[in-house]
């Protein structure tokens, strides 16, 4: 393994801080021993071993820990709810095997949790240690079978004794490194802390470590831990790591228990062990024969699922963490990360229902997990950190009364908690790292036991100042006397023939309950220890008195106070503010009484009442020792809020004043405002009672809202009112077009109304006619009336409509009577200038006497088409009037008739006839092909006229000149519109239009120039290219693995530039090239004739000059460089200097650089 000495500093506190059991027998206590014990790394030279102890408590408390032999003591300070660290002295450290006065003794002035941790580089153990008050006389140590990976390690245990002259009888099972043999009992006598620790190179499972009474010394307490100097579990061996476990006392051990495997690992290995052989197991259904457990003592498997172990005798299990990397199979699994691990589990009978535990980091945890077996019924009830947690619970298989749960969890501390008991371990895995330890513990003695209850006979874990509790004994047998000490006191009170006061039958063991005679109160806070003292008839090797006793807490009460306003409004929020003291632990609960029925338990509520008068609120608190405190109350007054009433006046139409009348009242107090809101999105706040007046603007169903306030400063309810608002009509009516010479003005209505009930209208009608008669009145009250009007004139026509409700609206049109003799005209813009293909324009110029035109029907071609025209009912003064023509090539002209007839009236018409003279339009077509490609050069774009018709064209559009050159470049890429307008002779032109579609050039980078060695091989071209669907052309393909891809293999015999073209899908070309230069082995002379004979005078050196940072050197036999040269463009003449150097051998090395290695050799000067 690779664990580092910080691997659990702090994840010790890994552990739960604090567990709340469903008994009182657990982790928590306030005096406690343990060992420095064996650790591989030993305390001499480097990398030793430290131990480390890690106090926590919920409470501020303080306490000493001090070194049996006098040689250590050390106070501390624990803070509620943080760490405190200790580290020990390593002169407490057992290196040995022998009995030493090196306990290590830790006391609190108030319960604490501590956890102790051994650890070196690459081994480190640690263990939740067990308090004085749940420890007992009788244990198995239990360990693994032992293998490492370095020497000197053993598997250990060691007892501890915690009062003097204890004596201890040691039944190993393996020979321990003392030489005392397997199977035979030996005793040793211990002081107060004074400890002894066996080692093996073998498995001590099952060794038995018993306190026994001798001569007149009894039984008495030991503390006892088991573990490795350094242990691998499973094969292959890739980790090793020590373990460090304290043990359950044999008698906390249970029947039934169910396992869960450790997340993400490949298989986890498990012990079921027996303390009686007689012990008959079961295992997922199945009897295991006594035959299959080793030594008769522990039964080993494998599994990778849960499993469910019952025993009709008590027994333990273990679960194991196998080294990094094993498999069933014996196969190393790749990516699987742990190490191994220890974890004494819980019988089911020993649960917890609340627990607070720590997931770390260190060391290098990479996931933290928590695994949980609950009751089936109560899995809804568990949360983590307050929620449930996510994935939920599984069905354990082959009990499905219980679920199982494994949670992965963050680094850092963690609440579980249930409404009843849980088994559950908390863990965690990183490279060759891991941790764990059973989340909760409960140490009851299932057959043997003290235990408080209260008036209602419940069981209590702890009990509270003043408190009544009846203290009870439990015992697996009939007793005749038994000695009660209550209260820490050395006082006792005898019992011969105690009353049996219960008698029941548990895994077919009958136990007998005795009750104290008289129910007993704590006066003060504390630890308090109740020791029982039984006869049993049936001498054992403690002798025929049994101690049993049980430590708990006696917790002070909280004091109950409150605060809140002496008065109130009805209905309105009142805050009650708690200022109850704590007196120790944290409140937890509060319970409050309003007074009026209502009830809270929050820590600081709200409360309204409802009704009016006096009341008296109490709270009674509780801490979380489950201590409650004496009722505290209070009388508040609740004052009567305000009647709100109200009246509307009627009808109700929108856009009309409507009075709003109040009529509210109040018992207390007199209203001083009124909060109108009147549900249009307007509101009103009033301070006076006084009728007054609102307009709605539109019809509708409005809820009117009316909140009262007395001068107490309470609101009334709010009374709401639906007032529905009519919509008021919308009078209109079309006015008749008519001349004087018509015979009547037909009037039309055409009013409405919102809710559409103008069946429900009523009419009055005003024409405005002051030459009105009785023969022809100015008024109706028809719908749709009729009126002769004598002169041509304008006149004021009024329409006033009522609703069926009541809502009345008016309006008023002007009218005109027209003259009688209108006059037909119009003007043709450009006559001499009109071409086929542009529309023609006309201008109306008619005109009349009086009044205005009331229609215009115009017929463009009536000549030809006498039954077709364009009527304009809005005619006016120089409109204009457009129509479009056939557009002709031939002939060269076409006339058409124009006729324009003009209405002043039904009766009173005009007309006028015109000629007019279209010319011929020229028609063009023009010839551009679709696509091109951006690197084609310009080309020119042709247009024809098709009718022969003279005349001038010009181009026009991105990219073209306007003679009709186009060039793609200056197009760029994209789809470019390009026009050609033709204008003939006889001035008419026409236009046509094409789009061309510019394609991308593809790009194309061969690459560098590239030199390569003769006979090396050949070497990938890599060129650089883009371009969507690219074809690939080298040339030539001499010395190419392929012509056509983009990356060939280039192995030319001689200098050779290769081109590549690259084509894209649109045919779009783009090349570049590269040049592979072949580079020959240099051919180096062994000699040269330096003698200026003309003649061999230089070294000459072929193919050199291929290669342009050559470095070349020549040394003298003495290392002396003689010559360097980067580059030869000029060849060494033998001189150095400028002196001729002398006759003989020398040696020159040559670098070419390019790929080509370093070439050495000797070269001779001869002359």
């Amino acid at each position: 393994m690779t664990k580092k000495i910080t691997l659990r500093i702090f994840s010790l506190c890994l552990l739960l801080f604090f567990a709340c059991p469903v008994f009182s027998q657990t982790n928590k206590g306030t005096e406690f021993w343990t060992a420095y014990m064996d650790n591989v790394r030993g305390v001499v030279g480097n990398n030793t071993c430290q131990m480390s102890l890690y106090l926590t408590s919920d409470v501020s408390t303080s306490g000493t820990i001090t070194v049996a032999d006098g040689s250590y003591s050390q106070g501390f300070t624990v803070t509620a709810n943080q760490v405190t660290t200790v580290t020990m002295p390593q002169s407490a450290f057992l290196a040995t095997e022998g009995q030493f006065l090196k306990g290590i003794h830790i006391t609190a002035a108030d319960p604490i949790v501590v956890y102790a941790h051994i650890y070196a580089s690459a081994v480190s153990g640690a263990t939740l240690l067990l308090p004085v008050s749940t420890l007992a006389k009788d244990y198995y140590s239990i360990n693994y079978t032992q293998r490492s990976n370095e020497g000197n390690s053993y598997s250990s245990f060691a007892v501890v004794a915690t009062e003097d002259t204890t004596t201890v009888e040691i039944t190993p099972t393996a020979t321990l490194n003392s030489g005392r043999p397997a199977g035979t009992p030996f005793t040793i006598t211990l002081q107060k802390g004074e400890l002894y620790q066996g080692l093996s190179l073998t498995d001590l499972t099952g060794t038995r470590i018993r306190s026994v009474s001798s001569g007149t010394n009894v039984c008495k307490k030991i503390a006892v831990f088991s573990g490795s100097s350094k242990i691998y579990i499973g094969t292959p061996n890739m980790s090793a790591d020590n373990l460090f476990q304290q043990v359950y006392p044999t008698a906390s051990w249970g029947r039934n228990y169910i396992t869960a495997p450790l997340s993400n690992r490949p298989y986890d290995t498990y012990r079921i062990v027996i303390s009686d052989p007689t012990t008959q197991v079961t295992l997922n259904g199945s009897v295991l024969s006594n035959a299959s457990f080793t030594n008769g003592f522990y039964y080993e498997f494998n599994s990778t699922v849960p499993n469910v172990i019952s025993a009709d005798k008590p027994v333990q299990v273990v679960q194991y963490a196998v080294t990094q990397g094993n498999s069933l199979s014996g196969v190393n699994v790749k990516g699987d990360v742990g190490d191994p691990e220890m974890i004494y589990l819980n019988p089911i009978e020993q649960s917890v229902n609340n627990v607070t535990l720590y997931s770390p980091t260190a060391y290098k945890i990479l996931q933290s997990y928590i695994n949980v077996i609950i009751a089936a019924s109560a899995a809804s009830s568990f949360t983590l950190d307050g929620t449930a947690p996510t994935g939920g619970f599984k069905t354990v298989p082959g009990n499905s009364s219980y679920s199982y749960g494994q949670f992965a969890v963050s680094s850092g501390t963690h609440n579980i908690q249930a409404s009843t008991g849980f088994n559950a371990i908390a863990y965690g895995f990183g490279n060759a790292e891991s941790y764990g330890y059973s989340a909760g513990t409960n140490l009851k003695n299932l057959n043997e036991f003290v235990q408080i209850k209260n008036s209602a006979g419940d069981t209590l874990a702890s009990a509270c100042v003043g408190q009544d509790v009846k203290l009870e004994v439990t015992l697996p047998y009939q007793t005749t006397r038994l000695i009660w000490r209550p209260q820490n006191s050395v006082d006792s009170f005898a019992v011969d023939n105690p009353v049996l006061t219960a008698q029941t039958v548990k895994d077919n063991k009958t136990l007998y309950t005795y009750a104290y005679p008289k129910a007993v109160a704590y006066s003060k806070a504390g630890t308090y220890d109740v020791k029982v003292k039984a006869f049993n008839a049936i001498a054992d090797a403690c002798g025929s008195y049994e101690d049993i006793d049980l430590s708990f807490t006696v917790y002070d009460n909280p004091v109950a106070a409150f605060t809140a306003k002496a008065q109130t409004c009805q209905s309105d929020s009142l805050t009650f503010t708690d200022k109850s003291m704590p007196t120790g632990a944290i409140i937890k609960n509060w319970a409050w009484n309003f007074g009026d029925g209502g009830t809270s338990t929050s820590q600081n509520p709200t409360h309204v009442y409802n009704k009016a008068g006096d009341f008296i609120a109490t709270l009674l608190v509780t801490n979380s020792n489950g201590c409650t405190s004496a009722l505290d109350s209070q009388k508040v007054h609740i004052y009567a809020k305000p009647v709100s009433k109200f009246s509307v006046s009627n009808p109700d139409c929108a856009t009309k004043t409507i009075t709003f009348t109040d009529q509210s009242t109040s018992a207390e107090g007199n209203i001083v405002q009124w909060n109108w809101d009147f549900g249009d999105g307007t509101t009103q706040t009033l301070t006076a009672k006084t009728p007054f007046q609102h307009i709605f603007k539109a019809a509708g169903n409005y809820k009117v809202q009316l909140i009262t306030i007395s001068d107490l400063g309470c609101r009334s309810d709010a009374l709401i009112i639906p007032v529905v608002i009519h919509p008021l009509p919308v009078p209109n009516f079309t006015l008749p077009e008519i001349c004087i010479s018509d015979a009547y003005a037909d009037f039309t209505d055409k009013s409405s109304i919102a809710d559409h009930t103008e069946s429900g209208f009523t009419y009055s009608w005003n024409f405005g006619d002051p030459a009105a008669n009785a023969a022809n009145p100015n008024t109706s009250t028809q719908k749709n009336p009729q009126h002769k009007y004598m002169a041509a004139a304008d006149y004021q026509v009024k329409l006033t409509v009522t609703s069926q409700d009541g809502c009345s609206a008016d309006t008023t049109f002007k009218f005109t009577v027209n003259g009688a003799v209108p006059k037909a005209d119009f003007t043709v813009l450009n006559p001499a200038s009109l071409c086929s293909k542009q529309a023609v324009l006309f201008r109306n110029t008619s005109t009349l006497d009086f009044g205005n035109l009331t229609k215009i029907v115009m017929y463009y071609d009536f000549t030809n088409h006498p039954d077709q025209s364009e009527t304009d009912d809005d005619p006016a003064a120089d409109k204009l009037y457009s129509h479009q023509y056939p557009v002709f090539n031939t002939p060269a002209t076409v006339n058409y008739t124009v006729l324009m007839r003009t209405y002043s009236g039904l009766t009173c018409v005009d007309e006028k006839m015109q000629v007019i003279t279209l010319k011929a339009n020229p028609e063009v077509a023009l010839a551009l092909p679709s696509r091109t490609c951006l690197e084609v050069m310009p080309f020119q774009v042709a247009a024809t006229e098709l009718h022969g018709y003279q005349g001038t064209g010009t181009f026009s559009g991105k990219g073209i000149s306007s003679s009709g050159l186009f060039n793609p470049a200056a197009a760029g890429v994209g789809t470019q519109s390009i026009s050609y307008m033709f204008t003939a002779d006889n001035g008419c032109a026409d236009t046509v239009t094409k789009q061309i579609t510019v394609n991308p050039t593809p790009t194309v980078n061969a690459g560098k120039d590239i030199f390569l060695l003769e006979g090396a091989g050949g070497v990938t071209l890599n060129p650089i290219v883009s371009g969507t669907n690219l074809t690939f052309k080298w040339t030539p393909s001499a010395g190419l693995s392929h012509d056509n891809i983009l990356r060939p293999v280039a192995s030319p015999l001689v200098n050779t530039t290769y081109k590549l073209t690259v084509t894209s899908a649109d045919s779009c070309t783009n090349a570049d090239e590269i040049t592979v230069s072949v580079l020959k082995a240099p051919v180096i002379p062994n000699t040269f004739t330096p003698n200026n004979d003309g003649i061999n005078d230089i070294w000459n050196i072929k193919y050199l000059d291929s290669y342009p940072d050559v470095i070349v050197e020549v040394f003298n036999r003495y290392g002396e460089r003689i010559y360097y040269s980067k580059g030869y463009a000029v060849p060494w003449d033998g001189r150095y200097k400028g002196t001729e150097l002398p006759v003989g051998t020398y040696y020159y090395i040559i670098n070419p650089g390019l790929g080509r290695s370093t070439i050495a050799g000797p070269i001779t000067i001869i002359r």
